[in-house]
This record gives structure tokens, sequence and C-alpha cells, in this order.
């Protein structure tokens, strides 16, 4: 008997032999029928949200219906759809509202604060100091800043927001603004093609000129009419330089290149009444595009706005509520408002009680024109967007609730957020419906839109699910038999 090799116990040898008897009989696999097998697991990136009360946009509801989309775009709207027999299936139950996702028009949302900044460094003659040093980079992108991962998207993004105009931070030019999702890997995968204005504030330098308004605006003027000094120049000498010296170049006059030309807007926040007049003054004076954001104080330019023709972003920033009002009943503040007289004086300087009244009913008045200004807007015909820059996320839904509360309509609060913004933002073809071919940018709530006890459940960002945490309430939140619906 011939004796085994060390190298082929008996047992494998009895498996090779089996494996040959076997592969006599069985025909051979290819490799399209290995790659269909149904014992191979198919991720599917189809989503049917169904028994859902469908807000396609404002004014247009279908009461019971379903939204099917695939690959981050809607696929299908109606109330008899088709479901794909591999979506991942929401049942709503009936009791729960299907929304375009919000658009957040301007804000600083996904890029970090700055940290430990110290003291910033002198310079040799604070008249006329470096750019940068200035305030002035409007070569810099916010493309270059966005974080998925800082707290700020996450926050937004329970807030029903999917989609913002991201402004980079700095002073009275930072740079230039970039619309992006609320989701992400990485920056890229939030970056959309779209709007990108460039964003001014009248924010002047620390230490050095510009500092103050007037400064401010002498300062844009100088580098707009410099910046079409020199594109005249480079345009001669791109036409025939013979004879010409290359006309030297710099980034901050280039970067001005598209507002001369009016291919790139100007994003100007507006922080005050005196703000809006200087901005509008700069723009007639200039002639370039503008978009106008913030507004805060502007009860009484909204005819004037009107008149310029600009796409306006209205603040969802209010002025916090008085500590003593916080704790009355809204029909006992509405007595006070009510009572209010701007003529009311005190008989004498002993009658303290008298005195405080008077001062309790101002503060109320005087913020309730805050909260009343967009309704003041919508009166006047300006189709406005809001912007979130400076407010928290976290009061968002409290001062949209309190602006319907003082005659906003429902619809016109829901426009701002989703149609248009979209429209301000030039992307009106792809998101601000629930419609098919639009992006699947979405949220579900509980409840309706602006009601004090809805929440909000869960948000689509280009597909993608992300479900509000129960911490945050009506603030974005979710309760957990919410939840439950969403899942089911």
């Amino acid at each position: 008997m011939p004796k085994e090799s060390a190298f082929c116990p008996p047992s494998l040898r009895r498996g090779l032999l089996w494996l040959a008897l076997v592969s006599i009989w069985l025909p051979p696999m290819s490799a399209k029928a290995q790659k269909n097998s149904p014992d191979i697991p198919v991720v599917s990136t189809a989503t049917a949200i169904e028994n859902a009360r469908i807000v396609q946009a404002p004014g247009q509801v279908i009461d019971s219906g379903t939204v099917v989309f695939r690959d981050g775009v809607i696929t299908a709207v109606g109330r008899r759809v088709a479901i794909p027999y591999d979506a991942h299936i929401i049942d709503a139950g009936d009791t729960l509202t299907v929304y375009a996702g919000f658009i957040d028009a301007l804000s600083h949302v996904g890029i970090p604060e700055p940290r430990n900044q110290g003291q910033p460094e002198s310079v040799p003659d604070r008249s006329n100091p470096p750019f940068e040093r200035a305030g002035i980079t409007p070569e810099r992108s916010a493309r270059t800043a966005l974080d998925p991962d800082d707290d700020s998207v996450e926050a937004m993004r329970n807030a029903g927001f999917t989609t913002a105009l991201v402004a980079p931070r700095g002073r009275m030019l930072p740079g230039q603004a970039t619309l992006a999702l609320l989701a992400g890997s990485d920056a890229s995968d939030m970056i959309l093609q779209g709007a990108e204005p460039m964003f001014f504030q009248f924010q002047g330098a620390q230490g050095v000129y510009p500092g103050t308004p007037m400064g401010i605006m002498s300062k844009f003027r100088q580098i707009y009419r410099e910046a079409d000094r020199r594109m005249q120049l480079e345009a001669m000498y791109a036409d025939d330089p013979s004879g010409l010296s290359k006309p030297p170049f710099d980034r901050v006059h280039e970067a001005f290149f598209p507002v001369v030309a009016q291919d790139r807007p100007v994003a100007i926040w507006t922080g005050d009444v005196l703000e809006i007049h200087r901005a509008m003054k700069l723009q007639e004076e200039l002639g370039f595009s503008m978009m106008l954001f913030g507004l805060e104080g502007g009860f009484d330019t909204a005819e004037k706005v009107a008149a310029s023709g600009a796409p306006v972003a209205l603040t969802l920033e209010l002025p916090d509520k008085p500590r003593w009002a916080a704790k009355v009943e809204a029909d006992s503040l509405q007595q006070v408002l009510d009572a209010y007289d701007d003529e009311t004086r005190t008989a004498t300087f002993r009658d303290v009680e008298a005195e405080q009244s008077n001062l309790e009913s101002r503060q109320l008045w005087s913020r309730a024109r805050y909260v009343g200004m967009a309704a003041i807007y919508h009166e006047a015909g300006v189709p406005f967007a809001l912007a979130s820059m400076g407010a928290d996320a976290k009061d968002i839904h409290d001062n949209l609730r309190e602006m319907v509360n003082e005659g906003l309509p429902a619809d016109a609060a829901l426009a701002a957020l989703t149609t248009n913004a979209a429209s301000m933002l030039g992307v009106s073809d792809r998101m601000g419906t629930v419609r098919a071919g639009m992006m699947a940018n979405l949220v579900v709530t509980h409840g309706t839109l602006f009601d004090e006890d809805t929440t909000i459940t869960m948000t689509f960002v280009n597909g993608h699910a992300f479900e509000a945490p129960a911490s945050e309430g009506r603030r974005g939140g979710t309760s957990n038999s919410d939840r439950a619906n969403s899942d089911r």
C-alpha cells in the first residue's frame, strides 16, 4: 500500500474527490447569475411614506397619499401611487404630515466658530491695513470651511431644515456664500450648485480702518470702483497687449469682477433700519445686483424695499421677551398691549407703579412690532424668505408661531421656508415642493406646522433619513409614540 503524502491527508483527498464528482453534473454558474442570486442581499434606496397628509406646496394639500423616492429623488406623489417592491415603507397612519424640506436663506450653519482668536495683530498704519486684517477676504468661499459634523448642522436639521445658503464667518467682506445640504460625510457631499453671492455686512474691523459704518461704505465703494478699473485694463490687454504692461494681479479685486459684471449678487446682512437704507444707497450708486437679508427693525421700509426689487430674506431672530412677561398668560399680555398709549405720562415722579406699568407696556409694544414685521412685508407684497443667522435653532419654531399669531398667514410662512427661498436662491427646479423629479428633501411632522403641540419626527436630506431626538420636543423633536408611528 502506497505511503500517504504528508501534504495531503485522507480527509482533504476525500473532499477533493467529492467536489470533482459534483462538478461533473452541476452546470457552471455565470457571473451574471451570481450577481443576481436571491441569496445575495441587495440594499434598496427606495422609500415610501404612505397614508400621509402631503403638503406639496403652500395651499396644495393631498389629505391622504404616498410619497415615493429613490436615490435622493422623488419618483411619485399622489393618492394612488404604486409602491416599488423593494421600498422601505413608512406608514404615516393618517397622523403624519409631509412637507418640503425647509431652506435657510442665510446662516453660518456648518461653519465652526473660530477659537482662541486672541488680540488682532497690530499694523504699522491703522488707516490702511492689509485686506485680511481689515476683514476683507472676498476671494474666500464657505465651501472650504464647511464641516458636516458641526453641532449646528444637526440642530438645524432637527428643526426641519435640509438646505442652507451658508456664509463664511468674518467681518466686512468674509467671502462667498455657498448653497449646502445639511448632511454629508464630508464638505463635498454637502455642496450644491446654486447661488454663491458675495457676503457683505456692516461689521467693521477691530482697531483699524474701516471700523465705522461710514468707513465701511467708503471702503466698499473704493474696492468696487478699483475692481471696475482693473477689469477694463484687463479687457484692453486681452484685446491687444502690444505696447501695454501686464495688469497687476490682485485677488481681492479679481474676486469682485463677477460683482461688477453683475454675474454675482451681493448678499447684504442688515441689522437695523439704518443699515437697510445704507445698503440700498450703495446699490443705487454702484448698480450691483443685491440680495437683502435680516432687515431687523425695518417696519417702515417695506414699500421702499419692495420698490428696489431686491430679493429679501427676513431674520428668524426675535427680541427676547421681558422677564416679567415670560410668566404672564398670553391673554393678559394682550390686555397690556391693548391698553398701551404712547402719550401716557405719569403725574409725578413718585408714581412709580404707573411708570413701571407704562414701561412694561412699551416693552411689549416694541417687541410686537418686531414679531409683526413679517406680516407687514407680506401685506406690502414682498415675497420674502427666512434666514436663521443670529437665531438659536431651538427658538425658531416658537418664533415662527409668534409671527403667524401676529398676522402672517400660515401659507405665507410656509412659502418663506420653501418655495420663496428656493426661488430666491435659484433652485426651484430641484427643491421647495413635494413633486416627482424634485430632491427628496422632506420634513415629516406629527401635527400641522405652526401649531402649539406639533413635533418634527423625521427629516430627509437627499433621501437620507434623520430621526429627530425625543428630547427636542416640538423644536424639531418627537415623542416615542410619534417615532413608532413613523417607523410602522
